[in-house]
């Protein structure tokens, strides 16, 4: 998060931007006029990637505009993926896209390359569940059969960047919650299993726009453009062990597929 220096100098810079005279409406909307100097400010470095940008309020009142007009251009950078909004917290300018590499004999952490920020995770919610249409063929299970599920939060520097809901078939892992509450981690689960090793045997990426538990999580505003990657786990035999579907906010991670090493 951008430090009080920081919104210091976005603030200078965006009020140097904001002095100079409008062009006639006739000739580009004034929210449009906005959004072109914003963009520049991007686009130039004036506001750095990362960094927040004053209120909306404050925003309208440097460019002697009202918050309607303010609001329409900010939400033009939003969809575009140069600004992104954490609901309760401010509106920033992206950062530069994290690279996260995409390997069957990867762990997550080690995943996020050239990446110097402190990687947490947080359980949101662990509990047994009947299996999702996707889980229920993935491990050949009836309806009301059982899954363990669990959703998980991965954190940059304590900024939320990744929102995960697993599931894994219960009847594989029956302890599943007593060793995970030891480390919080899966791997650990499989070990103790049976499991030595596991591979991702599939992944798929697409695109959408988060609903609003995603929003909620990943501290974005509802609809804000996300990547969706749907990742199958299988044991050395061959079973499927785990269905995992993970959101990124989209303009946060570029998807490195790397062949694992020989």
């Amino acid at each position: 998060m951008a430090d009080l220096s920081d919104l210091s100098r976005a603030e200078a810079g965006l009020a140097a931007l904001a002095c100079t005279a409008y062009d006639a409406r006739s000739t580009r909307p004034i929210w449009l006029q906005i959004y072109d100097r914003l963009a520049q400010a991007i686009e130039g470095a004036v506001v750095t990637p990362g960094s927040r940008l004053p209120g909306e309020v404050q925003l309208a009142d440097m460019f002697q505009v009202n918050r309607v007009t303010m609001r329409r251009a900010l939400a033009l950078l939003q969809s575009e993926g140069k600004l992104q909004a954490r609901k309760g917290v401010g509106i920033f300018v992206r950062q530069v896209p994290r690279a996260f590499v995409i390997r069957n004999d990867m762990r997550f952490a080690d995943s996020l390359i050239d990446c110097d920020a402190e990687v947490t995770s947080r359980t949101l919610r662990l509990e047994r569940a009947c299996p999702s249409p996707e889980a229920a063929r993935l491990f050949d299970l009836e309806p009301t059969d059982r899954v363990i599920v669990l959703h998980r939060m991965r954190l940059l520097d304590g900024a939320p960047i990744y929102f995960t809901r697993k599931e894994l078939p219960a009847h594989r892992f029956p302890e599943f919650e007593k060793i995970y509450q030891i480390g919080q981690s899966v791997s650990a689960v499989y070990k103790a299993a049976g499991i030595p090793w596991f591979r991702r045997a599939e992944t798929r990426v697409s695109g959408g726009f988060a609903q609003h538990d995603e929003a909620e999580i990943l501290c974005l505003n509802e609809n804000t453009p996300v990547q969706y990657v749907t990742a199958i786990n299988r044991a050395p035999d061959g079973t499927a062990i785990e269905f995992n579907r993970g959101c990124w906010p989209m303009t946060g991670v570029e998807f490195v597929f790397q062949s694992p090493i020989e």
